[in-house]
């Protein structure tokens, strides 16, 4: 990345349902994303917040992200994607079973994006989760933090480390090791998830957010929070976060990295967007969320700021200096009995 934009914020990139399938689409601008130099790129961002320009997304194209997210980190070598998820569509165990797969199919190089204003839901056409409560409105920062949540401590029930592979002993994972989700909430969750997490523990979640009230909650279990662009939004969201408790991460001094949602537009020059991004300047990050079915343009522009191509490092976490999450389990006796050795 260019030594003015490079060393002190991170440049990311979110896209609709029709912008990915466009991606997927086209070879030659997939390897144009793959080279970008993005922290990560939001698959599905229509299902987080609708533009103001274009209102309600309301009969409009959508797909679903973590399916999309897969398929692009597997047709990818470097690129890091986080797949749109809402606690009005998503049960946690799903949730968690593929984020977790994608995590490992992609070496680190995926994890979530949550937010409450899903604009494909509408008012009144909720939908019950394994028995739960039935979501009546579009979820609020409650449901979202508890969706979240539960797929974490879904992704911990089945430590990395349990997976001993000892040839000698005949022991492939240690099963006293996996614990129970016990998670009770909007989403009551038992668990253990059926597959362990990867070397990086917990997949990294972001949360975009919609309203101020969201932030203490998103604070409390996101690694990346993102709020719209706007005066407002940077000094408030920044405060908000600095101000809350530390709890998340396994270093109680780190607090989630705050991103900027800037919109980009058809012909925007690169000199005005370096003029809005020096506005956020209380963000960690800047997210440029395109216009029109076709991102190629965004991804010129993140390639002029960044002034070169992708981060080396491949795992999310590493790449945006995030430690773990910090365990969220108690310990207790495992859901198995400690393996016997076989001769």
């Amino acid at each position: 990345m260019s030594e003015d934009f490079g060393a002190r914020i991170h440049l990311a990139l979110a896209l609709s349902g029709d912008q990915a399938l466009t991606v997927l689409a086209d070879d030659a601008l997939l390897a144009r994303l793959d080279r970008a130099p993005l922290a990560f790129t939001v698959v599905g961002a229509d299902r987080l917040a609708a533009r103001e320009a274009d209102g309600e997304a309301d009969g409009a194209r959508t797909i679903d992200p973590s399916t999309a997210t897969a398929v692009l980190a597997g047709r990818t070598v470097g690129a890091a994607f986080l797949a749109a998820a809402s606690p009005a569509r998503d049960h946690p165990y799903n949730l968690a079973r593929r984020i977790a797969s994608a995590g490992h199919l992609s070496r680190g190089r995926t994890g979530l994006a949550a937010g409450s204003a899903d604009p494909f839901v509408a008012d009144g056409a909720g939908r019950s989760h394994g028995g739960g409560p039935v979501l009546t409105a579009r979820p609020g920062a409650a449901a979202t933090r508890d969706l979240v949540l539960a797929v974490q401590k879904l992704e911990q029930t089945w430590p990395y480390d349990a997976i001993v592979a000892d040839r000698e002993r005949r022991i492939f994972a240690r099963g006293d090791r996996i614990r129970r989700a016990g998670h009770d909430g909007v989403f009551p969750t038992a668990g253990p998830l059926t597959l362990p997490s990867t070397p990086e523990g917990s997949s990294p979640v972001a949360w975009w957010a919609s309203a101020p009230d969201e932030l203490e909650a998103a604070a409390e279990v996101a690694d990346v929070v993102i709020v719209p662009e706007g005066d407002d939004w940077a000094a408030g969201a920044r405060a908000a976060l600095d101000a809350a408790p530390r709890r998340h991460f396994t270093d109680p001094a780190q607090r989630p990295l705050l991103f900027t949602v800037i919109d980009v537009a058809p012909g925007t020059a690169a000199g005005e967007l370096r003029t809005r991004i020096d506005a956020a300047g209380a963000a960690d990050g800047i997210v440029l969320r395109p216009a029109g079915a076709d991102p190629g343009e965004a991804i010129g522009l993140a390639t002029d700021l960044g002034g070169g191509d992708r981060p080396d490092v491949l795992s999310l976490r590493a790449r945006l200096g995030l430690p773990r999450t910090a365990d969220l389990l108690p310990e207790g006796p495992g859901v198995f009995p400690e393996p016997a050795p076989q001769t």
